[in-house]
């Protein structure tokens, strides 16, 4: 008997051996027959359409990696792993779902068959071929429906979190201006207000890094500007928090265009607070920006330790770069920080439509290089 004849004409005992699996794990422990089955009778009907379809060997390739086309909106398998989010799985208890299904169906064939065809062995391939397809489309949407809800999450976080910081700001520079004060209630109320922007910052790197995972990328407000006085001023910014470091700016050419200043702003000071974090207190830090015909290019060099290529592939990547740490520098002092100003740096350049990348060697140090296409001009209404 055909594989896909065995299971259209055996669906009811397979699923039974499915809800058995299904209800021994802790989620579904409770749970009622219809939602231990839940979409697998559909998985299987596709399963078994599936072999019944003649396919070249570029579309069962492709179906052996999880890659093929399907032309419904929502397959049987994604619906399946909608259920198994609300349901409180894991993704290994989803994965496993499978791995059981597919030894089921393969048992119980091989008890009422003896498999020794050519054409049995094919169906056994297609039969795995079309499991793999599903698993992928299940773990695909499993992993999406969780990051959005992270995403999510972090985005309503650092909404809440603005408020009372906001609070917190406000009360500092009302302390600053009370001149009546000793003067260390008033060192205080400076280190408390310079705490506060610095947490400001940190607050919406996150939220633009929810934001940009929700698929909405970093949103820009183009207009005529000149970039040598947003990086002059983002420079004087990081000599008043560091006034011990020396920096170097060379600028040449001309420096406007149309671009967003504000987050410019924020991408340049996110590389320079890198680099100030990454070098040794006595090196200089050296800011170029040369602006070109077609494009201006803007660097910040420090002297660091020498990046190694695994983690430079990731360095743009907060979450990768994370995963890749040792657990030694995953808590405490070296954990420094999560990240995310270089993430944001690079969603603020591809907004604008151009690139960064960054060098690292013992000899010419680590180099960060942001290319920004020159656009037209364009002058707003209120510009």
């Amino acid at each position: 008997m055909k594989l896909s004849k065995f299971i259209a004409s055996n669906l009811e005992i397979i699923l039974m051996e499915w809800e058995d699996f299904a209800g021994s794990l802790a989620p579904l422990e409770d749970a009622t027959k219809i939602e231990l089955r839940d979409h697998a009778a559909a998985v299987l009907r596709v399963i078994a359409k599936d072999l019944d379809t003649p396919q070249t060997e570029h579309e069962s390739i492709a179906k052996s990696h999880g890659k093929a086309v399907s032309s419904e909106n929502n397959t049987a398998a994604e619906l399946h792993a909608e259920e198994r989010v609300a349901a409180g799985f894991s993704g290994e208890q989803v994965m496993a779902e499978y791995r059981a299904l597919r030894s089921s169906v393969l048992r119980l064939w091989a008890k009422r068959n003896e498999l020794t065809t050519g054409d049995d062995i094919q169906d056994i391939i297609r039969f795995n071929e079309a499991i793999d397809q599903a698993q992928t489309e299940s773990m695909a949407r499993y992993t999406h429906m969780l990051r959005e809800a992270q995403n999510l999450f972090l985005a309503i976080l650092g909404h809440d979190v603005r408020t009372p910081l906001g609070a917190v700001s406000m009360g500092a520079q009302i302390l600053l201006m009370d001149q009546t004060l000793p003067s260390k209630a008033l060192k205080v109320g400076l280190r408390i207000l310079n705490s506060s922007k610095r947490m400001d910052a940190i607050i919406r790197d996150l939220l633009d890094f929810s934001t940009t995972h929700l698929g909405y990328g970093i949103p820009i407000d183009p207009r005529t500007i000149d970039l040598l006085e947003i990086c002059q001023h983002t420079l004087d910014e990081a000599k008043t928090f560091h006034p011990d470091r020396k920096f170097e700016l060379v600028a040449e050419g001309n420096l406007t265009g149309t671009w967003d200043g504000q987050r410019i702003g924020q991408a340049f000071s996110n590389l320079i607070s890198n680099a100030i974090q990454h070098s040794s207190a006595h090196s200089a830090i050296r800011i170029t920006i040369i602006g070109s015909t077609q494009e201006i290019t803007y660097t910040v060099h420090n002297e660091a330790e020498v990046i190694s290529p695994k983690v430079l592939r990731t360095l743009f990547d907060p979450i990768k770069r994370f995963a890749i740490r040792p657990p030694s520098e995953r808590v405490g002092p070296r954990m420094q920080n999560l990240g995310l100003g270089l993430y944001v740096v690079k969603e603020i350049v591809t907004a604008h439509l151009g690139d960064v990348s960054v060098t690292s060697s013992a000899d010419d140090g680590v180099t960060f290089t942001v290319r920004l296409p020159r656009q037209v001009p364009q002058r707003r209404r209120n510009d």
